[in-house]
């Protein structure tokens, strides 16, 4: 039945794996999210007349915000252990930017925390401007330990690269080309996750005033690196039990 085909069939299957977790609906939620942002910002400056689908947008962002927040609550505490994990990193330099990396976004999930609190108007706190800053802060301290993470972790594989490329001229062998292929698919995620993290650093840049962009850019920028970090979730998503459900409508 072709209505069992578009139900059952695997891609279906494996967007609804993938929304079942709690990182890939944050994701698709934060793409909303900041194109709202975006969209809101263009009509403003196009003069749209249409007011009422301007504040549809800024409310579609604010309650998409609101939600993220309570889906990350108690997230803090798994960045927490994987700081602890990272004491187990044999690299002095990783270890230490690693560490930095989580605890910043622990300690931005903690203050985030307090955000969600005021702006479900569970409690109002009188500090909340301090709160939002502390918050952005930390944020930002992590996408920059992260931004340092990835320049170093570059400079690794090219570094394992440019050897392997010496050592092919001279004895040429499948596994030595099996390691520079790997090399080269570490090295593109890694350029890709560097450039995410310079992008997301605008977002809380701006909102503590260290650089001044317009709404619409922060908008745009965020969109495109939850479009990145979407693409990045959905590569993680189990394949091999839609491989099945593939083979069992074509042939059950």
């Amino acid at each position: 039945m072709p209505i069992q085909q578009i139900v059952l069939h695997p891609t279906v299957d494996r967007s609804l794996k993938y929304a079942s977790t709690t990182v890939g609906r944050d994701k698709v939620y934060r793409a909303v999210q900041y194109f709202a942002r975006f969209l809101a910002w263009y009509l403003k400056r196009q003069d749209y007349n249409n007011k009422e689908i301007i504040q549809r947008l800024s409310n579609l962002k604010s309650a998409l915000g609101l939600s993220r927040k309570l889906m990350r609550l108690g997230k803090s505490m798994e960045h927490l252990q994987h700081a602890t994990k990272a004491l187990n990193v044999e690299d002095e330099f990783a270890k230490y930017v690693t560490i930095g990396r989580q605890l910043g976004y622990a300690v931005y999930l903690f203050w985030d925390t307090f955000s969600w609190v005021h702006s479900a108007g569970v409690y109002k706190f009188q500090q909340i401007k301090r709160i939002n800053e502390n918050a952005y802060k930390a944020w930002l301290m992590g996408l920059l330990f992260s931004i340092i993470h990835g320049l170093y972790k570059l400079h690794q594989i090219n570094s394992q690269r440019g050897s392997l490329i010496s050592k092919a001229k001279i004895a040429e062998t499948s596994e030595r080309s099996k390691d520079t292929a790997t090399l080269k698919k570490e090295r593109k995620a890694a350029i890709r996750q560097l450039i995410q993290d310079v992008l997301d650093c605008s977002i809380p840049a701006t909102a503590l005033g260290y650089i001044h962009l317009e709404d619409g850019l922060v908008g745009l920028t965020g969109f495109i690196t939850s479009i990145m970090g979407a693409q990045s979730q959905w590569k993680k998503t189990p394949v091999l039990d839609l491989i099945i459900t593939e083979f069992c409508l074509a042939y059950g």
